[in-house]
């Protein structure tokens, strides 16, 4: 079984490996040539060698050239792990026995980009993984294998990831035998009950304190480490907030300071006012060479503040 990989990041990397630990027959290694946008970027040159296996670079995978290279290559089935461009039709209509990738929602729900930030912010309590065989849509192809996870409070977007590679390793281990024995198995999806879910921006990072403090809480779960981190002002200095809990409710009636109000200050938390509750920053770092003395009373900029 020829197998051709293409990927582009740390999730890549793990796949690749996880399939080669399988004796997946690798044949060639297809990445991007520069980094991207991409915060997990990782050159997959550096598994590929170490294994014996020819890594091609290219900047789009529907130029001519890489079709043509792919063409050349003559792979009996395509795995695309860790890539974010869509894969041409003259490519999906190459290997024989399909191209297959992995989407990191439970489809149909959640097709489209950043499947596990989306998850956090929308303050979910599982998701899962799903491989399917890829077709002329956006994650709409028919369904291979799924797996579940729960997603718990204390999640982020590190632990989230952590989770979503068990599952497509486990699902690896399950698709090479059927992959050799031609018995792939494959259920068409439901697109009645297909959700999509858009690329992010940065203004979707910053953090607005109008919002209930589980939402913000959320919404920094979402964007911790590898990810650029949720935003928030001080002036006009920008800080990222890596870690946060709401600790507790105010009763109904009590005083509630403006959304964005420091409320309390130590060397390594910050207590801020929201819509309902107060959060309690634990990790934050400035951007920027000059950070600001924080203060009590100091109010941190709500998104529509930022310019």
């Amino acid at each position: 079984m020829r197998i051709l990989f293409i990927g582009a990041v740390e999730f890549s990397a793990f796949c690749l490996e996880q399939i080669l630990r399988g004796g997946g027959h690798v044949i060639g290694v297809i990445t991007q040539d520069r980094p991207g946008s991409n915060a997990d970027y990782v050159d997959l040159g550096t598994v590929a060698r170490a294994h014996g296996i020819p890594c091609h670079r290219v900047r789009r995978i529907a130029d001519p050239d890489a079709v043509r290279l792919i063409r050349a290559l003559a792979p009996d089935v395509i795995l695309v792990l860790g890539f974010s461009q869509l894969i041409p039709e003259e490519v999906l209509r190459i290997p024989p026995k399909g191209v297959i990738g992995c989407h990191s929602t439970l489809l149909p729900e959640g097709r489209g980009r950043h499947p596990l930030i989306w998850a956090l912010v929308k303050g979910l309590t599982e998701s899962g993984t799903t491989l399917l065989y890829l077709d002329r849509g956006v994650d709409s192809g028919d369904i291979i294998l799924q797996k579940r996870f729960s997603i718990t409070l204390e999640d982020d977007a590190t632990s989230l990831y952590e989770k979503d590679k068990a599952c497509a390793a486990a699902m690896i281990r399950e698709l090479l035998p059927h992959l050799e024995r031609g018995t792939v198995p494959r259920t068409p999806q439901d697109h009645r009950r297909a959700t999509y879910w858009r690329k992010r921006t940065y203004e979707d990072g910053i953090i607005d304190w109008l919002r209930p403090a589980i939402d913000t809480c959320n919404l920094i779960r979402a964007l911790a480490r590898p990810y650029p981190g949720a935003s928030t002002y001080v002036g006009s200095q920008e800080l990222k907030v890596w870690k946060a809990i709401v600790p507790h409710r105010r009763p109904a009636g009590a005083h509630r300071p403006a959304p964005g109000t420091v409320l309390a200050v130590t060397d390594t938390t910050l207590e801020v006012a929201t819509a309902d509750a107060p959060l309690t920053i634990l990790d934050r770092s400035f951007v920027g060479d000059t950070p600001v003395v924080i203060r009590s009373g100091d109010v941190l900029a709500a998104a529509e503040a930022v310019q």
